[in-house]
């Protein structure tokens, strides 16, 4: 694997949070020398500690790199590292190639992408879906706003994603991924009210996650994060509650353009910003719960 990916030379990681050190650790375990950036030290002394080298500005990473990941809270930052001030965009060469995994505004994408193309830098969309440990274990799901015959980067997005979807058109990545976490996020909430209800009839929840498990109202949530949902310890996030509103209010812009009824989602976005109001923004996404069954 090693050999295989050194033809891509050095790779680029701006953000290094939960995701992005995910990304350097699978990137780095198959061979990769990883150059990353992120405004906050705490972040950068972590990452340097699992193997990655840290750039002291952006121009460094794109002046060393001809393939770049940016793993970032919102489409804000995205803007802010493509044409800020000591921007990426500024001194990337030509032919760089630039790999969007942040949860983003697919209108931001579309026009990073042709603002970039003039400089003669290619910009894919391909967010992920998985947790940060799910990312860790190389099973993630990369969704890519690209088509599969051009996507000669696809062997980097194999060191971390098991199952890659090619939809063939800049944004789509970005605009998929935001149905897939519509269908996820209402999946945590649905469980979460499923055991505050049966909490309230006095059912023992453990004895009620495996019942709901072995049932036809199983989903992959009561797996990943039923557990911390009985034990009430949200303090280790996979990925937090926070960064889940930042996609819903997402998921509600692009349901306006689009003419979506999303009733659900609209409650949903309520829900969040009642968890979040209660400090349990930064806790793992599982703590909407805490709206059922408090701690």
């Amino acid at each position: 694997m090693s050999c295989h990916l050194s033809i891509f030379g050095p790779i680029g990681l701006v953000g290094l949070g939960l995701v992005g050190k995910a990304l350097a650790r699978r990137l780095i375990g198959a061979g990769s020398r990883v150059v990353g950036r992120d405004p906050d030290q705490q972040a950068r002394e972590t990452a340097r500690a699992i193997g990655v080298e840290i750039a002291d500005d952006l121009p460094y990473v794109a002046e060393c790199c001809k393939v770049i990941f940016l793993s970032l809270p919102d489409s804000v930052a995205v803007e802010d590292v493509l044409w800020g001030t000591s921007s990426l965009s500024g001194s990337c060469t030509t032919g760089t190639l630039v790999l969007d995994t942040t949860t983003a505004d697919p209108n931001e994408t579309v026009r990073n992408f042709n603002r970039l193309a003039t400089r003669q830098i290619r910009f894919v969309d391909c967010p992920l879906v998985g947790s940060s440990q799910e990312i860790g274990e190389g099973q993630a799901v990369a969704i890519v706003g690209d088509r599969e015959e051009t996507a000669d980067y696809a062997p980097l997005l194999r060191t971390f994603a098991n199952t890659v979807f090619f939809l063939g058109e800049v944004g789509r990545g970005h605009t998929a991924k935001l149905v897939v976490n519509l269908v996820l996020g209402l999946n945590r909430v649905v469980v979460s009210e499923g055991l505050g209800l049966a909490h309230l009839c006095n059912l023992d929840l453990a004895q009620m996650l495996a019942l709901m498990k072995a049932s036809a109202a199983y989903s992959e949530v009561m797996d990943t994060q039923g557990e911390l949902m009985l034990s009430h310890d949200f303090s280790r996030p996979t990925a937090r509650l926070a960064q889940h509103a930042k996609d819903v209010g997402l998921i509600l812009e692009l349901a306006a353009e689009s003419g979506a009824r999303v009733p659900m989602s609209k409650l949903h976005k309520l829900l969040l910003q009642e968890a979040i109001a209660n400090d349990w923004g930064t806790l793992d996404n599982a703590a909407v719960f805490n709206l059922y069954v408090p701690p």
